[in-house]
């Protein structure tokens, strides 16, 4: 008996797949245009998404490493050279921005270098240019999640109004409200708005998700600069 069931219920999936794949085929032109732009824009917004988590995972990563020989190094010196362990991440590339503001003085402890920056103004103004960089990077084609999200659901709408006008001209020049005159116009409807709902959730999630992670690198930065600083006086 279960046997049966799992047969039904497989063959019910590849029935449904099969009908959604005839369904586009026989839809119209202007449909077909529809759901290639749509499908575009989600090609687009999913590789986008992964090259984006790839990246934070990276920059969180690399941040880990970074904080963790950041507070183990006696001084700025120390950590350039204990720097050649790590792959260049944003806090490497900010900090060193900043070291090469500074100068290297000798200290009243034999084999202790003091750094001192050569203009405070300076130091902070390459501190904060790195990170508007590394801001900026980060930043690239999250954008695009954002448009896509908000685009999309109108493409499909224009797509599922373009279906109702199709099946309402079919009534009328078949003269009956009949299933097989409105049936293909309401299909196009319904796969246009299903195709513009799937490329807009994953958009918008993935947009509020990284815009969230952008917020916490642009905190972490900050919390960094403060900390560059503060090892200056």
């Amino acid at each position: 008996m279960d046997t049966m069931i799992e047969t039904v219920q497989l063959g019910s999936g590849t029935a449904m797949g099969q009908n959604v794949v005839h369904l586009v085929m026989q839809a119209g032109p202007l449909a077909k245009i529809v759901l290639l732009i749509l499908l575009l824009f989600s090609l687009g917004a999913w590789g986008i998404i992964l090259d984006k988590w790839l990246q934070f995972n990276r920059l969180h990563s690399s941040s880990k490493q970074f904080m963790r020989l950041f507070k183990q190094s006696r001084h700025m010196g120390d950590l350039a050279d204990r720097l050649k362990q790590l792959k260049p991440g944003p806090l490497v590339r900010i900090f060193i921005a900043g070291y090469r503001q500074l100068e290297r003085r000798t200290g009243d402890i034999p084999g202790e270098p003091v750094f001192v920056p050569v203009h405070a103004h300076r130091l902070e103004m390459a501190l904060d240019d790195a990170i508007l960089v590394e801001l900026q990077v980060l930043e690239r084609r999250i954008a695009f999640l954002g448009t896509c999200a908000g685009v999309t659901p109108f493409i499909g709408l224009f797509g599922t109004v373009w279906g109702l006008l199709t099946a309402f001209s079919r009534i009328s020049l078949a003269g009956s409200a009949s299933i097989a005159a409105v049936a293909p116009g309401i299909a196009e409807a319904l796969i246009t708005t299903a195709a513009g709902l799937a490329a807009a959730i994953p958009a918008v999630m993935a947009y509020n998700y990284f815009l969230r992670n952008l917020r916490s690198a642009h905190q972490m930065f900050e919390r960094f600069r403060s900390s560059f600083l503060a090892a200056m006086e």
